[in-house]
């Protein structure tokens, strides 16, 4: 049994990253957010044989949650997923490492097998590269870790609940690759990594992805969103 847990935020005007109100003028950060979450839904199409879970927050945001993603889901024509195959949970207390290590507990509690964590900044990573990660998780690896240009990590995967690595765990670029990697690496584990992709951090981050490959289907899921909204 396979599990992708997505950790997102409800997308509130005020709540989000400030600097992705430069893009569109102060205010609009939630539409830039809401435009990341439904490309990063876009590229997860195709997924087979996993089941994915929404980890969100704040704690009481289950319905609009709810409400939002499914509705991305059963109207967007570029979104292919099985909605039979889709659960929400709400993050637990704490700090991110704290957050990730109660997901992945409960997850494995649950008896899933393999288990895989990821943020919802990186619309670089598709269905394919969660194929591969779950194809990595066998008797040669234990972990597997995807890394950002700038450092953090856009993904942890694992075939067992490994809580020294999930408190390791960052969405954002900074040090902690390093340290999730030498703490890996100081317990043992087996890592496979895969290719390190952008994490929409920063205005620069998203601004670069404006203009590169993914920039059209960006720009215009921010336009379609501003014009419904």
């Amino acid at each position: 049994m396979r599990l992708l847990v997505v950790f997102l935020e409800e997308a509130l005007p005020g709540q989000l990253n400030p600097s992705l109100a430069d893009i569109l003028g102060t205010a609009k950060a939630e539409v830039v957010y809401r435009a990341t979450v439904r490309m990063l839904l876009s590229q997860l199409s195709g997924l087979e044989r996993c089941h994915l879970r929404f980890c969100y927050r704040p704690v009481d945001a289950h319905d609009a949650i709810r409400f939002w993603l499914l509705s991305e889901i059963i109207d967007q024509p570029g979104i292919h997923l099985n909605v039979e195959a889709i659960d929400f949970k709400s993050q637990s207390e704490g700090d991110l490492g704290r957050r990730v290590s109660r997901a992945a507990k409960d997850a494995f509690d649950e008896g899933y097998q393999q288990v895989a964590l990821i943020g919802a900044n990186c619309i670089e990573l598709s269905s394919r590269w969660i194929h591969a990660t779950f194809a990595q998780l066998n008797k040669n690896y234990q972990v597997v870790t995807g890394n950002g240009h700038d450092g953090g990590c856009y993904l942890l995967a694992m075939r067992e609940y490994l809580p020294s690595l999930c408190r390791q765990v960052t969405w954002t670029g900074s040090s902690e690759k390093t340290s999730l990697l030498l703490q890996a690496s100081s317990e043992g584990y087996s890592i496979y990594q895969l290719p390190e992709l952008c994490i929409l951090e920063s205005c620069a981050d998203y601004k670069s992805t404006l203009s590169g490959l993914m920039g059209r289907r960006f720009s215009s899921a921010i336009e379609d969103i501003l014009q419904s909204g």
